[in-house]
């Protein structure tokens, strides 16, 4: 994971547990003085701490993973349609040698976008 990325986890993860936590919070503090309101208020902390800790293990574990996984397919699927294009484009012989070597050119970058991504998914730096 990148740093950005990292950091857009837990500043998520703090906003969601924060805001149940104040929420939590505010309601004590509108209750009478009871057994429940101290409960409520020296629990708040906690229940922030815990809510930001589950969402970040959920971010991580199950929707990263599943946008991830789409983002990969949406990509092979466009460069298999490109190979595909590439393929027509490079079989008819009114295509000009300039404008096959323009979609082979596109082929090469996408294929290096992609493996730019699986690089940066295991941190890996490609040089060139």
């Amino acid at each position: 994971m990148s740093r950005k990325s990292d950091t857009t986890n837990v500043v998520g993860a703090g906003a969601t547990g924060g805001a149940l936590g104040t929420v939590i919070a505010t309601i004590a503090n509108g209750m009478d003085a009871s057994v429940y309101k101290s409960a409520l208020i020296i629990s708040a902390p906690l229940i922030t701490v815990g809510i930001s800790g589950v969402w970040l293990f959920l971010k991580t574990v199950f929707i990263d993973s599943y946008v991830n996984k789409k983002a990969d397919e949406i990509m092979q699927k466009a460069l298999t349609d490109a190979r595909a294009n590439e393929d027509r484009v490079l079989n008819n012989p009114n295509s000009s040698p300039v404008h096959k070597r323009q979609v082979r050119k596109i082929i090469e970058d996408l294929e290096k976008l992609i493996l730019k991504r699986i690089a940066e998914r295991t941190e890996i730096t490609l040089t060139d």
